[in-house]
C-alpha cells in the first residue's frame, strides 16, 4: 500500500500545474458530455445504455474536489518541506 500512495503522489503531484490549467477546458468537455448523455437517456428506446454511459464517463472528468483530497492522502512524506532537485 505504500508504494501504490507513493506512485500516485508522484504521478498527481507532477501534473498539478497541468491539471490546475486544463481545468476549465476538461470542465466545458465534461458538461457537454453530460448534456449529451441526458438527451440520449431522453431519447428513450436503446439510447438508454449509451447515455447512461455518457453521464458516469464525463462525470468523473469534473472531480477537482476530489484531486487535492487524493493527492493529500497520497502524500507519504514525513516532513512538509518539498526537496526539488535542480539539475
Amino acid at each position: 500500500m505504500f508504494h501504490l500512495k507513493k506512485m500516485i503522489f508522484s504521478v498527481l503531484f507532477h501534473f498539478y500545474q497541468f491539471f490546475t490549467l486544463s481545468y476549465p477546458l476538461w470542465l466545458m468537455i465534461s458538461s457537454i458530455g453530460v448534456s449529451i448523455g441526458i438527451i440520449l437517456l431522453l431519447s428513450g428506446g436503446h439510447h438508454f445504455e449509451q447515455g447512461i454511459t455518457a453521464i458516469s464517463s464525463f462525470s468523473l472528468i469534473a472531480l477537482k474536489h476530489f484531486y487535492l483530497k487524493l493527492l493529500n492522502w497520497s502524500d507519504t512524506r514525513t516532513s512538509e518541506d518539498i526537496i526539488v532537485p535542480l539539475r
